[in-house]
Protein backbone atom coordinates (compact mmCIF):
# COMPACT_ATOMS: atom_id res chain seq x y z
CA UNK A 1 0.00 0.00 0.00
CA UNK A 2 2.94 2.31 0.63
CA UNK A 3 4.47 1.70 -2.52
CA UNK A 4 1.31 2.27 -4.27
CA UNK A 5 0.86 5.66 -2.38
CA UNK A 6 4.42 6.63 -3.29
CA UNK A 7 3.72 6.08 -6.93
CA UNK A 8 0.48 7.88 -6.94
CA UNK A 9 2.78 10.88 -5.64
CA UNK A 10 4.91 10.56 -7.91
CA UNK A 11 2.78 10.85 -11.25
CA UNK A 12 1.31 13.39 -9.16
CA UNK A 13 3.79 15.04 -9.19
CA UNK A 14 5.27 14.98 -12.74
CA UNK A 15 2.02 16.00 -13.60
CA UNK A 16 2.57 19.20 -11.73
CA UNK A 17 5.54 19.63 -12.92
CA UNK A 18 4.77 19.49 -16.24
CA UNK A 19 1.72 22.13 -16.22
CA UNK A 20 4.16 24.32 -14.60
CA UNK A 21 6.57 23.87 -17.30
CA UNK A 22 3.89 24.42 -20.16
CA UNK A 23 2.73 27.35 -17.92
CA UNK A 24 6.25 29.13 -17.77
CA UNK A 25 7.16 28.40 -21.36
CA UNK A 26 3.45 29.64 -22.51
CA UNK A 27 2.49 31.99 -19.63
CA UNK A 28 -1.27 33.49 -20.20
CA UNK A 29 -2.27 37.19 -20.71
CA UNK A 30 -3.01 38.67 -17.03
CA UNK A 31 -5.86 40.58 -16.31
CA UNK A 32 -3.82 44.35 -16.16
CA UNK A 33 -4.61 46.67 -18.97
CA UNK A 34 -3.66 46.51 -21.88
CA UNK A 35 -0.51 48.07 -22.91
CA UNK A 36 -1.32 49.83 -25.75
CA UNK A 37 -5.09 51.44 -26.88
CA UNK A 38 -4.61 51.14 -30.44
CA UNK A 39 -2.28 49.22 -33.00
CA UNK A 40 -0.86 52.37 -33.96
CA UNK A 41 0.88 52.99 -30.79
CA UNK A 42 1.65 49.00 -30.19
CA UNK A 43 3.48 49.74 -34.11
CA UNK A 44 5.12 52.93 -32.95
CA UNK A 45 6.98 50.87 -29.69
CA UNK A 46 7.53 47.15 -30.50
CA UNK A 47 9.97 45.34 -32.95
CA UNK A 48 8.30 44.24 -35.88
CA UNK A 49 9.94 40.95 -35.43
CA UNK A 50 8.15 40.74 -32.56
CA UNK A 51 4.75 39.82 -34.40
CA UNK A 52 3.50 38.67 -37.01
CA UNK A 53 0.22 39.71 -39.19
CA UNK A 54 -0.89 37.32 -42.02
CA UNK A 55 -4.20 36.94 -44.81
CA UNK A 56 -5.09 34.17 -46.46
CA UNK A 57 -8.15 34.96 -49.14
CA UNK A 58 -10.12 32.21 -49.97
CA UNK A 59 -11.62 33.20 -53.11
CA UNK A 60 -15.45 33.17 -52.61
CA UNK A 61 -15.60 33.13 -48.82
CA UNK A 62 -18.70 34.61 -46.93
CA UNK A 63 -16.53 34.02 -43.58
CA UNK A 64 -13.35 35.61 -42.45
CA UNK A 65 -12.17 33.17 -39.69
CA UNK A 66 -9.72 34.99 -37.28
CA UNK A 67 -8.00 36.21 -34.05
CA UNK A 68 -6.11 39.41 -32.93
CA UNK A 69 -4.40 37.23 -29.89
CA UNK A 70 -2.48 34.20 -31.83
CA UNK A 71 0.54 33.77 -31.51
CA UNK A 72 1.93 33.59 -27.70
CA UNK A 73 -0.87 35.77 -26.72
CA UNK A 74 -3.58 33.39 -26.10
CA UNK A 75 -1.79 30.24 -27.21
CA UNK A 76 -3.27 27.63 -29.55
CA UNK A 77 -5.77 29.86 -30.93
CA UNK A 78 -3.62 30.16 -34.03
CA UNK A 79 -3.51 26.79 -34.76
CA UNK A 80 -7.20 26.49 -34.49
CA UNK A 81 -7.67 29.66 -37.36
CA UNK A 82 -5.36 27.70 -39.73
CA UNK A 83 -7.26 24.98 -39.65
CA UNK A 84 -9.65 26.78 -41.69
CA UNK A 85 -7.16 27.53 -44.38
CA UNK A 86 -8.88 25.53 -47.01
CA UNK A 87 -12.38 26.37 -46.75
CA UNK A 88 -12.43 30.54 -45.63
CA UNK A 89 -10.62 33.08 -45.62
CA UNK A 90 -8.50 33.73 -42.48
CA UNK A 91 -6.50 36.31 -40.63
CA UNK A 92 -4.45 36.64 -37.78
CA UNK A 93 -2.50 38.96 -35.72
CA UNK A 94 0.60 36.52 -33.47
CA UNK A 95 2.79 37.25 -30.69
CA UNK A 96 6.11 36.24 -31.09
CA UNK A 97 7.76 37.49 -28.03
CA UNK A 98 9.99 35.23 -25.97
CA UNK A 99 8.66 36.59 -23.20
CA UNK A 100 6.06 39.07 -22.03
CA UNK A 101 3.81 39.13 -25.06
CA UNK A 102 0.77 40.19 -22.74
CA UNK A 103 2.22 43.74 -24.09
CA UNK A 104 1.15 42.72 -27.84
CA UNK A 105 -2.55 42.09 -26.48
CA UNK A 106 -5.18 44.94 -27.58
CA UNK A 107 -8.86 43.83 -26.50
CA UNK A 108 -11.05 43.46 -29.48
CA UNK A 109 -12.80 47.08 -29.45
CA UNK A 110 -9.93 48.76 -29.86
CA UNK A 111 -8.31 46.63 -31.93
CA UNK A 112 -7.78 48.33 -35.17
CA UNK A 113 -4.88 47.28 -37.20
CA UNK A 114 -5.18 48.13 -41.16
CA UNK A 115 -5.28 44.84 -42.75
CA UNK A 116 -7.75 43.37 -40.28
CA UNK A 117 -10.18 46.30 -40.68
CA UNK A 118 -10.01 46.05 -44.17
CA UNK A 119 -10.50 42.23 -44.61
CA UNK A 120 -13.18 41.73 -42.01
CA UNK A 121 -15.46 44.66 -43.88
CA UNK A 122 -15.11 42.28 -47.11
CA UNK A 123 -16.40 39.54 -45.70
CA UNK A 124 -20.56 38.90 -44.42
CA UNK A 125 -19.45 37.21 -41.16
CA UNK A 126 -17.04 36.77 -39.13
CA UNK A 127 -15.66 33.48 -36.00
CA UNK A 128 -13.40 34.84 -34.13
CA UNK A 129 -11.29 32.54 -32.09
CA UNK A 130 -9.91 33.70 -28.12
CA UNK A 131 -8.82 31.94 -25.31
CA UNK A 132 -9.41 32.22 -21.60
CA UNK A 133 -7.64 31.73 -18.24
CA UNK A 134 -10.12 29.05 -17.22
CA UNK A 135 -8.76 25.94 -15.49
CA UNK A 136 -11.34 23.99 -16.62
CA UNK A 137 -11.96 22.60 -20.28
CA UNK A 138 -14.67 24.77 -21.51
CA UNK A 139 -15.99 27.20 -24.26
CA UNK A 140 -17.98 30.21 -24.24
CA UNK A 141 -19.73 31.02 -27.26
CA UNK A 142 -20.54 34.71 -27.72
CA UNK A 143 -21.01 37.23 -30.53
CA UNK A 144 -23.62 38.82 -31.83
CA UNK A 145 -25.20 35.86 -34.50
CA UNK A 146 -26.82 34.38 -31.06
CA UNK A 147 -28.72 32.08 -33.15
CA UNK A 148 -25.53 30.27 -34.87
CA UNK A 149 -23.73 30.84 -31.20
CA UNK A 150 -25.79 28.16 -30.10
CA UNK A 151 -25.71 25.64 -32.58
CA UNK A 152 -21.91 25.72 -32.07
CA UNK A 153 -22.68 25.39 -28.03
CA UNK A 154 -24.97 22.37 -29.47
CA UNK A 155 -22.74 20.85 -31.86
CA UNK A 156 -20.05 21.10 -29.03
CA UNK A 157 -21.90 19.45 -26.43
CA UNK A 158 -23.19 16.58 -29.10
CA UNK A 159 -19.37 15.91 -29.16
CA UNK A 160 -18.61 15.58 -25.50
CA UNK A 161 -17.17 19.56 -24.93
CA UNK A 162 -18.70 21.63 -22.75
CA UNK A 163 -19.68 24.61 -24.05
CA UNK A 164 -22.09 27.23 -23.27
CA UNK A 165 -23.59 30.70 -24.56
CA UNK A 166 -21.33 33.70 -23.70
CA UNK A 167 -23.49 35.50 -20.73
CA UNK A 168 -24.28 39.15 -22.06
CA UNK A 169 -22.66 40.26 -18.51
CA UNK A 170 -19.54 38.14 -18.60
CA UNK A 171 -17.59 40.50 -20.79
CA UNK A 172 -17.11 38.03 -22.67
CA UNK A 173 -19.84 38.06 -25.33
CA UNK A 174 -18.35 39.99 -27.93
CA UNK A 175 -21.77 41.94 -28.53
CA UNK A 176 -20.34 45.56 -28.73
CA UNK A 177 -20.42 47.26 -32.13
CA UNK A 178 -16.63 48.44 -31.68
CA UNK A 179 -15.96 45.02 -31.57
CA UNK A 180 -13.57 44.10 -34.58
CA UNK A 181 -15.28 41.05 -34.83
CA UNK A 182 -18.51 42.93 -35.51
CA UNK A 183 -17.55 45.34 -38.36
CA UNK A 184 -18.49 42.78 -41.13
CA UNK A 185 -20.90 43.14 -44.18
CA UNK A 186 -23.64 41.87 -41.98
CA UNK A 187 -22.12 43.26 -38.30
CA UNK A 188 -22.95 39.40 -37.57
CA UNK A 189 -20.15 37.27 -35.33
CA UNK A 190 -19.89 34.40 -33.53
CA UNK A 191 -16.62 34.84 -31.02
CA UNK A 192 -15.30 31.60 -29.39
CA UNK A 193 -13.52 32.15 -25.60
CA UNK A 194 -11.84 28.64 -24.99
CA UNK A 195 -10.23 27.90 -21.37
CA UNK A 196 -6.45 27.13 -20.80
CA UNK A 197 -7.31 23.92 -20.25
CA UNK A 198 -9.68 22.93 -23.13
CA UNK A 199 -6.60 24.28 -25.44
CA UNK A 200 -3.86 22.65 -23.65
CA UNK A 201 -6.30 18.93 -24.42
CA UNK A 202 -5.83 20.12 -27.80
CA UNK A 203 -2.33 19.15 -28.26
CA UNK A 204 0.61 16.51 -26.95
CA UNK A 205 3.09 19.24 -26.53
CA UNK A 206 1.61 23.25 -25.94
CA UNK A 207 4.53 24.88 -26.56
CA UNK A 208 4.14 26.96 -29.07
CA UNK A 209 6.87 25.74 -31.74
CA UNK A 210 5.42 22.47 -31.39
CA UNK A 211 1.85 22.44 -31.60
CA UNK A 212 0.90 22.82 -34.99
CA UNK A 213 2.69 18.70 -35.00
CA UNK A 214 0.94 17.89 -31.95
CA UNK A 215 -2.83 18.15 -32.39
CA UNK A 216 -4.29 15.48 -30.29
CA UNK A 217 -7.74 13.49 -31.91
CA UNK A 218 -9.59 16.59 -28.88
CA UNK A 219 -8.35 19.27 -31.59
CA UNK A 220 -9.84 17.63 -34.67
CA UNK A 221 -13.21 16.50 -33.17
CA UNK A 222 -13.50 20.49 -31.83
CA UNK A 223 -12.80 22.20 -35.17
CA UNK A 224 -15.13 19.75 -37.28
CA UNK A 225 -18.04 20.43 -35.14
CA UNK A 226 -17.69 23.95 -35.74
CA UNK A 227 -16.94 23.53 -39.27
CA UNK A 228 -19.84 21.47 -39.97
CA UNK A 229 -22.60 24.33 -38.57
CA UNK A 230 -20.45 27.29 -40.67
CA UNK A 231 -20.82 25.08 -43.32
CA UNK A 232 -24.61 23.93 -43.11
CA UNK A 233 -25.42 27.27 -41.81
CA UNK A 234 -23.11 29.87 -44.02
CA UNK A 235 -22.93 28.30 -47.71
Amino acid sequence: MRRFLLNVIFVLAIVLFIRYVHYSLEPEPSNQPDTYSNFSSLAENEDPADYDISYQEKKGSKILIMSPHGGRIEGGVSELVRYFNDDYSTYLFEGLKSHDNQTLHITSTNFDESLAEEKIKEHQYVVAFHGYKGEKKNTLVGGTDRKRAKMIVRALEKRGFSAELASSQSGLAGLSADNINNQGETGLSIQLEISREQREAFFDDFYYKDRKYTKTSEFYSYVRAIKHVLEKEYS
